[in-house]
């Protein structure tokens, strides 16, 4: 991904354009200025503004870590890999016209575990991203395909799938993201969108110190309302949204991490976390998991699958 937004003075809503808004928590300073939440007055999409320059945004992501990295053995991710086929999986299934095989892009790929994922799936698979240290990463634990770049390196038509997790949320014109994303993808093929969900009871709870009020990475703030809206305004036909299992509920006392700082990355401490991660997953999480799926609230994510329409 590439940020090109010239100005860090501007404050029109990227998804409506419109002028006036008003600000809804304070975040912090970045590039001299400060910085705010603000809810669009228009179309109630809420974004930070002033907004941040390419450059700036360039720089931070460019020197980043490496997200979702803790091991360098590839076994310690075949948990993570085979939820991801799973949720992958069942979402594509649910829509009988969608293709189930061809390219599959994974747009802001990380450490690649979902790019394997993909694969292991039977789509062809391609990771992008911007970090350097990311990239290395992926191609040493999985052997895949992660480039640097943006869409502009993908033919028209020519992406049967592509899955963005973590990802809209950082872009500073995500309407415009989304139509290039529309004319990418081939008729009746899936975008698999997650974004963290500014209705989420964290944020309603905890403010500025949610995880889904992250500063200065976060410009866009996204609510099941607007989510729809972005994606309708680029030409898909949105198929699900809301907040399945693991988008629900999301616990973290750091327990995991603590242990591991402490005593190291060994048998035991794998052990360990293995153990806590199985009594979340299925002690912890499934009830309130349920509710808030069903209930379609306060989930801590969203998730929505956007299919391009085929013509007729």
């Amino acid at each position: 991904m590439r940020y090109d937004h010239p100005d860090s003075t501007v404050t029109a809503c990227p998804l409506c354009g419109g002028s006036q808004n008003h600000s809804v928590l304070p975040l912090g300073k970045a590039e001299g200025l400060e910085r705010a939440a603000c809810r669009c007055d228009g179309c109630g999409f809420v974004y930070m503004a002033p907004r941040l320059t390419n450059d700036y945004l360039n720089e931070y992501y460019g020197s980043a870590i490496v997200y979702a990295y803790g091991s360098d053995n590839p076994a310690d991710y075949e948990a993570v890999i085979a939820d991801k086929m799973g949720m992958v999986g069942k979402f594509v299934a649910s829509v009988s016209d969608a293709p189930q095989s061809g390219l599959a892009v994974d747009y802001g790929a990380g450490a690649g575990s979902t790019v394997k994922a993909l694969s292991n799936l039977g789509f062809d698979a391609v990771g992008v991203e911007i970090s350097a240290k990311s990239r290395a990463t992926a191609t040493a634990l999985f052997g895949i395909d992660v480039r640097d770049g943006d869409l502009a390196q993908f033919a028209d038509d020519s992406i049967a799938l592509l899955t963005m997790f973590d990802v809209m949320e950082h872009l500073l014109e995500p309407l415009a993201f989304a139509k290039q994303l529309h004319g990418k993808i081939q008729p009746g093929g899936l975008v698999m969108i997650g974004v963290p969900n500014f209705n989420s009871l964290d944020r309603q709870v905890r403010g500025v110190n949610s995880q889904v009020m992250v500063f200065p990475e976060h410009v866009n703030h996204f609510t099941k309302s607007s989510l729809t809206r972005l994606m309708e305004m680029a030409g898909f036909d949105v198929r699900y949204i809301g907040s399945p299992p693991p988008y629900g509920v999301a616990i973290s006392l750091g327990i995991r991490r603590t242990m591991v700082k402490i005593f190291g990355r060994n048998v035991v401490t794998r052990a360990l976390s293995g153990a806590l991660a199985q009594i979340k997953r299925y002690v912890v999480y499934p009830l309130p998991n349920l509710i808030v799926e069903r209930s379609g609230l306060f989930g801590h994510s969203l998730l929505v699958l956007a299919q391009k329409r085929a013509p007729l």
